[in-house]
């Protein structure tokens, strides 16, 4: 009996022995191993630390920032002012004049839409006055270059229209024109444009008496953005 317990506290402490020795040549193993894989650490760092030196810093200077003049949900405020040349009607209609109140925004860099308040007058024979009083929705595709801008417009919208007694209302109002703004600064530009104006008078209950008055503008204006 004490044989058998003698052998089984020897093979115990046999077995206690080998786990040992097992364990110390592990933790000897992951120690050199650590010790091996801290300098590529280091040395991994340290290039990692070299390569943010030399890159470039995001808020420096040396980056061009690309400005735009107009981007979404930008707001102008024009007005002009333009004398009207009649296209028709002969000598009947003399050079008048006019002017435009509009407001416009932004739906991306190039294109706006808004609407326009405008008052025009052209003399007729007889030291009559022809007048006009059109508002109108506009789409403007306004493609840049740097201060440049370049404006192309479409009006669609009614006029109201009196000469002498008679009052047409409501009459088709379509003008359509092009031209080109400098960029004084953020908030000012300033530019000339070009128009054709198509006002027709259509009488359905009297065909007979349908009429139209064609326009040709040049403009002065300036826009306020914001």
């Amino acid at each position: 009996m004490k044989s058998k317990l003698r052998i089984i506290v020897l093979a115990f402490m046999a077995l206690f022995l080998a786990a040992a020795n097992f364990y110390s040549q592990e933790s000897g193993n992951n120690s050199q191993n650590e010790t091996q894989s801290q300098p590529q650490e280091s040395q991994g760092q340290a290039e990692a630390d070299s390569q943010d030196e030399d890159a470039p810093d995001v808020y420096d200077d040396q980056y061009d920032y690309v400005y735009l003049p107009n981007a979404e949900g930008d707001q102008f405020i024009n007005v002009r002012l333009m004398p009207n040349f009649p296209l028709n009607y002969g000598d009947k209609i003399k050079i008048g004049g006019q002017v435009t109140v509009g407001y416009g925004r932004f739906l991306n860099t190039w294109l706006a839409v808004g609407v326009e308040l405008a008052f025009g007058y052209n003399p007729t024979i007889g030291s009559n006055i022809l007048t006009y009083i059109p508002m109108s929705v506009g789409v403007t595709f306004l493609p840049a270059y740097k201060k440049f801008e370049f404006p192309i417009t479409v009006n669609v919208g009614m006029v109201a229209t009196n000469y002498l007694a008679n009052t047409f209302f409501p009459g088709l109002y379509v003008r359509g024109g092009a031209g080109c703004y400098y960029r004084i600064n953020e908030s000012w530009s300033a530019g000339i444009e070009g128009f054709f104006t198509y006002m027709p008078q259509w009488y359905f209950k009297q065909p007979e008496k349908n009429d139209y008055l064609n326009l040709a503008s040049v403009s002065a204006g300036v826009k306020y953005h914001f």
